[in-house]
């Protein structure tokens, strides 16, 4: 299984992942093309993170959610960095990022 830290990719003492165009491209930088094809996929956020905005999430993930649909859930897998699992918040968060990024593709 691979593993993406995302951490560089929030501003400076910032605890929410902001701006379209920051998650494409860390898509592109990370080559979550490429990674996809080899198998599941753990992305790594900071402890202190709050809260992922739906515009980065979009930006990061379209692609994978409109190639992949509802399989995207089984092979992507967020976390801490430190190995700990999210705080319910952020899962719920990341959940309704998800269902933004489907209910623009619908």
């Amino acid at each position: 299984m691979n593993s993406v830290n995302i951490e560089m990719y929030k501003e400076a003492g910032a605890r929410i992942f902001t701006d379209r165009d920051t998650g494409i491209r860390a898509r592109r930088e990370l080559e979550l093309d490429k990674l996809e094809k080899v198998g599941k996929i753990v992305v790594l956020l900071p402890e202190d993170t709050w809260g992922v905005n739906p515009s980065f999430f979009g930006g990061m993930f379209e692609t994978s959610i409109k190639n992949m649909g509802e399989q995207f859930r089984q092979n992507y897998v967020f976390q801490y960095s430190n190995g700990n699992e999210l705080k319910d918040s952020l899962k719920e968060n990341i959940e309704n990022d998800y269902d933004y990024v489907m209910r623009g593709l619908s």
